[in-house]
């Protein structure tokens, strides 16, 4: 489980389509970034496993290939910038909200601004996931827990804005975004649950 505050980013070091199917990632998340072998970590939202046996320096994931169709993990390449986010652990702040790193689906990045000192951003969701997102509403955008400003059905889909304080803009890779570029979205678990409790039950 984590909270969407993005611990740090890192750089994408190599990708490896492997003859055996184990597509490999290694990313790079510079120093003092400590975790132990089989660590959870979120890396642009997705819940990976990190697979190596060092306690620093480069780290390296086995990525199913259900994981790159769903998510945008399969268009990165080296030299890319990822979000990097541990685990949570049973005694930390709930800083931002529930993410799971179990990624819905993917949206597109339809406008970048920069107002004042802070940065509009719109993003394209499919019309499926609009359902569960809903204004001042909590979702995790390549894993950032951010706050919907607004959101607008269209023949596209759901367009959702957002502000984003300059600390948020500068310590994630939404500087590196440009328009059209895919992210990796999860809307609120919650909202699902209460669906599917919600739906009508019947005795077998």
């Amino acid at each position: 489980m984590f909270t969407g505050l993005v611990e740090r980013t890192g750089l994408v070091t190599s990708v490896l389509d492997s003859k055996s199917d184990i597509w490999t990632l290694v990313v790079d998340p510079g120093k003092d970034f400590h975790r132990e072998h089989g660590a959870s970590i979120a890396i642009n939202g997705v819940c990976l496993t990190e697979v190596g046996t060092a306690t620093e320096g480069p780290l390296t994931f086995h990525v199913s290939h259900e994981t790159l169709a769903k998510t945008s993990l399969g268009d990165i390449k080296p030299g890319s910038k990822v979000n990097l986010e541990r685990a949570m652990r049973a005694s930390d702040r709930l800083g931002g909200h529930i993410v799971l790193g179990h990624v819905d689906s993917t949206g597109l990045v339809k406008t970048i601004r920069q107002e004042s000192k802070f940065f509009y951003v719109e993003i394209l969701i499919p019309e499926s996931l609009s359902k569960y997102v809903v204004s001042k509403g909590s979702i995790a955008v390549d894993g950032t827990s951010l706050t919907v400003n607004s959101l607008q059905d269209t023949r596209e889909g759901c367009l959702l804005s957002f502000m984003l304080i300059p600390v948020t803009w500068s310590t994630t890779r939404f500087a590196s975004l440009k328009i059209n570029d895919k992210v990796n979205i999860e809307v609120d678990m919650i909202a699902k649950h209460l669906e599917r409790l919600a739906l009508p039950w019947k005795k077998h």
